[in-house]
């Protein structure tokens, strides 16, 4: 690296400045032909502007930036240097994507990228990061080459421009990594319309949803707004929570920017009596055309780097021409480029869209979406640095319900979200997004059902649709995978007999010398060729016109689809320990951090095959009684009694954070557990479903749901008696959920669980009723605990009744 770009990532580390991974190796390519400080300035300042709001901080950055210097850096430098960069990529789900080296395959076409130095540095570095990538025999460690395209028309563009916000793109395609994820889909989203997206872990639903969100799906739209929550991840730490959200909505930022530059040249110019021409204001106008062209530069620049092949070639022709543009308006001078209709224009267009905003409505409508999502009036003054991931989750949650596109993309929201904050967001949604297109990933079925109108099923690299909710979904598939079962039974029953009559007849007719029976055998053949669907799969009569094409029937063949395969998940069996007391005890426990006390003389008795469940907000202290339980925390008074015997699984909201990214799951299990034979491995994950070579890749590239089934694995792996599971649905797919569910259902050991998932604690805690089961005495199979002010409450009044006081108390919010 040259050494601008040394001594400008110095200076971004000691002056705590994030930029976009995106944007870093664009400004690195523009300062490898730069060496004084006057060009760099000119060349990335407005870059930095987007991140810092104090111009002062901007100017000490470039006074205090040194080109020439090449003695070694400081002590305090080294030190800042070995501090980990936060650099946030435009889509977490794609990981980071080259640009490839723009081709034609046939004729000889002049290189778009030679008439600008800074993008030809930009794909010269690309080149040396490919190259000097060392190979690796894991497909997933490379880095993420995606493809995203739609079938176009050549009236395609003129739909860009329609008022419509409907999106319908016909063969659709998705490939990472020469990995088909979609081939020749239809995906199809009406507006107003609240969709959930169903499928297995790993199918592709969050590459969709990251390839929408961030243009790289060719053929979408211009005029829709599209908005996935990975986008607004990149959080800024010198802003508090109101302040991050309300930055969000950049278009309103910008304007409020330019009302405001503009004011203040008009109240300075007025105060001092001007009349006539006015070079400040032109000065201005100037400026604020420079930041917009720099708005649409950025936009080219994170397309040309996201797309590809011929795709690719046309958007850094556009970056070229955007950066010419660019480079032209700053070398005009204001006074002579800018004229009075210019200025006129400029401030008509200002100040009439600054007219119709409402800063307070703003403001008060940010401040009910945190209430909303568990922030408290304190809370949302402090800064964002200050919070951990699943609460920056909350802001970023926050930015994406504030911003109300057109198109709102949400993958796993419910994620770090309690009960309440969950039922909040339920209300919202079904309540204050009108005539939005929202789109839900979500392994929370109730969520799903309360919210969604219409279900994608996301399966075998193709997208279908069931005009309802998952409930209703679910119980259509299956009621047509009985009827389809049926009808082929019997269509399978007539064949046999149809057969069996042809072959008879035939044999007769053999023997007898009747020709008559000929022409019988040649019916039933036309009767057997028919036999097949009756009816179209949206129960309209089957004719013949409608099965196009050469087939070798008349009809098309009844077949069943098979449910969706999950891999079974078997927790091991715990070794009795034969005693029937308490097992685990908490005696009048207290626990504090600091002066908050958490935790207030609480008793608990875990006794063998007990289910109970906490309930209760995030942040009143079930983790905290979780972590007692486990033997992670030792209690400030009271007593944590175990009997001698007992074996503790426990797995945390860390635990899967704690593993080790460069490992894999053998490694880690034998690291973890020296005696453990690899084969011993081996058999543990394959009872979790990572079999095979998944057990052998580093955890670095397995998804969030297999992640779990590694902590998973390694929590059950000394078959433990007892269980402690807190948020263990995280990161599930819905099938993995209901594989778990009725792998503890079949656990004899304890256990105690804490999740917001109410489907999840129903289904253990109070059991799913059997209409078939003549013995109504049999009651709930667990308890629920509410967790409240530092006390622990025997909750008997149901799952239902705890749902229902917890709606109540947010529809006050």
């Amino acid at each position: 690296m040259v050494q601008a770009q040394q001594a400008f990532e110095l200076q971004l580390q000691k002056y705590n400045i994030s930029l976009e991974q995106d944007t870093l190796d664009y400004v690195n390519g523009i300062l490898a032909d730069l060496d004084d400080v006057e060009s760099v300035r000119e060349a990335t300042e407005h870059f930095l502007q987007e991140a810092v709001e104090d111009q002062s901080v901007i100017d000490h950055f470039y006074t205090s930036l040194n080109l020439q210097s090449e003695a070694p850096a400081s002590k305090k430098d080294q030190e800042t240097l070995q501090q980990p960069v936060r650099i946030e990529e435009a889509s977490k789900a794609m990981g980071s994507l080259s640009l490839d080296t723009p081709s034609k395959p046939s004729t000889k076409v002049p290189d778009p990228i030679s008439t600008s130095s800074t993008t030809k540095q930009r794909l010269k570095k690309s080149r040396r990061n490919k190259e000097s990538t060392p190979d690796t025999s894991d497909q997933e460690s490379k880095e993420a080459q995606i493809v995203a395209f739609s079938q176009q028309s050549r009236f395609h563009r003129e739909t860009f421009d329609a008022n419509s916000t409907d999106i319908d793109l016909k063969d659709v395609n998705v490939i990472v990594n020469d990995k088909e994820l979609l081939v020749d889909a239809h995906l199809r989203l009406k507006p107003g319309v609240r969709y959930g997206m169903v499928g297995q872990n790993g199918v592709g639903k969050s590459v969709l949803m990251s390839v929408m969100g961030n243009g790289t799906l060719v053929g979408l739209p211009q005029n829709v707004r599209i908005l996935h929550i990975s986008q607004l991840e990149d959080l800024s730490a010198g802003r508090n929570v109101l302040d991050e959200v309300l930055h969000a909505d950049t278009t309103r930022v910008r304007l409020i920017r330019e009302a405001k530059a503009l004011q203040g040249i008009m109240s300075s110019s007025t105060a001092a009596g001007s009349t006539g021409a006015n070079p400040e204001l032109n000065k201005i106008v100037h400026q604020l055309l420079i930041d917009r062209q720099k708005d649409v530069l950025d936009n080219a620049i994170k397309i040309a780097t996201k797309r590809s092949g011929a795709r690719g070639w046309d958007a850094r022709l556009e970056l070229n021409k955007v950066e010419q543009e660019l480079k032209d308006l700053k070398a005009q001078d204001p006074n002579t480029y800018i004229t009075p209709t210019m200025v006129n224009d400029m401030m008509a267009e200002v100040f009439e869209k600054f007219g119709v905003m409402d800063l307070d409505a703003d403001e008060s409508r940010a401040r009910k979406i945190l209430y909303g999502l568990g922030f408290t009036d304190e809370e949302i003054s402090h800064p964002v640095q200050n919070y951990s991931g699943g609460w920056r989750m909350r802001v970023a949650l926050a930015k994406a319900l504030f911003m109300e596109p057109n198109v709102l993309l949400l993958d796993e929201p419910t994620n770090h979200l309690d009960l309440p904050a969950i039922l909040w967001l339920q209300n919202h949604i079904q309540n204050d997004t009108e005539g939005q297109t929202i789109v839900i990933v979500s392994h929370d079925r109730n969520f799903l059902d309360e919210v969604t109108d219409e279900t994608i099923i996301f399966r075998n690299k193709k997208l279908s649709y069931h005009p309802g909710n998952y409930a209703d979904w679910e119980q259509n598939t299956e009621e047509q995978r009985r009827r389809k079962q049926r009808m082929k039974e019997l269509v399978d029953k007539r064949r046999k007999q149809m057969m069996a009559s042809i072959q008879k007849n035939a044999q007769q007719a053999k023997a007898t010398g009747d020709d008559k029976r000929h022409g019988l055998i040649a019916s039933r053949k036309k009767k057997l060729d028919r036999l097949g669907m009756e009816k179209t799969e949206d129960g309209k009569r089957f004719k013949v016109s409608y099965y196009a094409g050469y087939h070798h029937s008349a009809r098309v063949e009844v077949t069943v689809e098979q449910a969706v395969k999950v891999a079974d998940i078997k927790i091991p069996e715990p070794e009795p320990l034969r005693y029937h007391g308490s097992i685990l005890q908490l005696a009048g426990v207290s626990y504090s951090y600091g002066k908050n006390h958490v935790i207030k003389d609480v008793s608990l008795d875990v006794t063998p095959g007990s289910r109970i469940a906490l309930l209760g907000p995030n942040g009143c202290g079930k983790s905290t009684l979780m972590n007692l339980l486990a033997g992670e925390l030792t209690p400030a008074s009271g007593e944590v009694k175990k009997y001698h015997r007992l074996r503790i699984g426990y797995f945390s909201q860390h635990t899967v954070d704690q593993l080790e990214l460069d490992l894999t799951p053998i490694q880690q299990m034998m690291k973890l557990f020296p005696g453990a034979t690899e084969q011993e491995c081996h058999a543990q994950y394959g009872g979790v479903g990572v079999a095979g070579d998944v057990a052998k890749r580093p955890i670095r590239v397995l998804s969030g749901g297999q992640r779990n089934r590694v902590a998973l694995a390694m929590v059950t792996y000394m078959q433990p008696q007892v269980l402690l599971l807190d948020e263990i649905t995280n990161h599930l797919d819905m099938g993995t959920v209901e594989a778990l569910v009725e792998s503890l259902s079949e656990y004899s050991g304890a256990l105690v669980l804490v999740s917001h998932d109410v489907w999840f604690l129903r289904q253990l805690i109070e059991g799913e009723p059997d209409s078939d089961d003549e013995d109504e005495e049999e009651g709930p199979s667990g308890s629920f605990y509410l967790v409240q002010k530092g006390k622990l409450k025997l909750w008997e009044k149901g799952l239902d009744a705890y749902v229902e006081k917890v709606q109540r108390s947010v529809a006050t919010k």
